[in-house]
């Protein structure tokens, strides 16, 4: 089959503009986004204009999809497998309406990818002859084209999310950490770390009770076979990380400290373990970052390849000499989108 592109419709933000209006007149309350290439002024596209919508619970279909019956959308596709993805075609515009769970990782994806082609011309450029020389080829199914692109989007999406920071200050630091050599220390994986995370987690629950959502051992020594510094970064997620009468005193009580804020960063608060080397991030449910971090571990845990990339990568900075270990985090920030953004595509 052929795909068809045709150049960039100055009419695809009125399109879009209009389905807005109806979409959100009949799920008031969900996120609605333009995406895709036809929401990238000057860029080529398939003449299908897409829409990201953004719910509570994507797999609760009983919550919007009757509503957007009634304005004329029909679910076309269902991925429980997938994030639980739905796609719903419109009623008189070529429409894709991607519906995602608030907090799903996809969300940032797409809109990363949209606002950097807006601005990037180079990367513009470049996406666009990509598309052109693919939608040259004969193909079976125009999914098997939309897998063609998987490279060259991944290229560029790296390249997005690195770029993508949060400003210097937006940390506030509640306990400052003694000063101190910025020398990382890597470890082969160690089987009783599995141990370690159980005993805090049972300190966890016991102290918080019924306040915990979710907890999950994340981070490098999650990941059996992978070496890592001998620190258990543990995940909890409460009801409000903001609010943090709701959980601190009980922690802290429990031996751990408030090390952190990070108002602009879903909320995020970090404690630390007066005793063994424990990192406790604390989230809200539905944030992004909670799924992200999840993403990384699982795909961490199922594929060897990308596991020892990251293992190579993490020896040879943790062979230099950092001012702070933050430093070291952070240079290993392109390998770890490349490994996220292959477990989204």
């Amino acid at each position: 089959m052929d795909v068809e592109l045709v150049e960039y419709d100055c009419a695809w933000p009125g399109l879009f503009e209009r389905e807005r209006a109806r979409v959100l007149g009949a799920v008031p309350g969900a996120e609605l986004e333009h995406v895709g290439s036809t929401s990238v002024p000057g860029l080529c596209a398939k003449p299908v204009v897409d829409l990201m919508l953004v719910v509570a619970d994507a797999a609760d279909e009983a919550s919007y999809v009757p509503a957007l019956e009634a304005v004329g959308y029909r679910v076309v596709v269902r991925e429980d497998d997938w994030h639980h993805h739905r796609i719903l075609k419109g009623p008189d515009t070529n429409v894709n309406l991607h519906v995602f769970a608030r907090g799903c990782a996809q969300v940032r994806r797409h809109r990363v990818f949209r606002d950097w082609l807006r601005v990037n011309d180079e990367d513009r450029a470049l996406y666009a002859r990509v598309k052109r020389e693919l939608a040259g080829r004969q193909w079976e199914r125009v999914r098997e084209y939309a897998a063609a692109k998987n490279e060259v989007v991944l290229e560029i999406l790296e390249r997005a999310y690195v770029a993508w920071r949060l400003p210097s200050d937006d940390v506030e630091f509640v306990t400052e950490s003694p000063v101190g050599s910025g020398q990382v220390v890597l470890e082969d994986y160690n089987p009783d770390w599995p141990g370690w995370y159980e005993r805090e987690a049972r300190r966890i629950r016991g102290a918080l009770g019924a306040a915990v959502l979710r907890l999950e051992h994340v981070g490098s020594t999650s990941v059996p076979g992978l070496a890592a510094k001998p620190l258990i970064d543990v995940l909890l997620v409460v009801a409000d990380s903001n609010d943090e009468d709701a959980y601190v005193p009980a922690l802290v009580a429990a031996g751990y400290y408030l090390r952190l804020r990070e108002h602009g960063w879903y909320e995020h608060r970090l404690l630390r373990d007066h005793g063994p080397d424990v990192n406790l991030h604390v989230f809200s449910p539905a944030c992004e970052e909670v799924d992200r971090m999840l993403v990384f571990r699982d795909r961490l845990r199922s594929h060897p390849a990308d596991r020892e990339e990251y293992e190579r990568t993490k020896r040879v900075l943790a062979g230099r000499t950092w001012d702070r270990v933050q430093d070291y985090a952070d240079a290993k920030t392109r390998v770890v989108e490349r490994i996220i953004l292959r477990a989204l595509a």
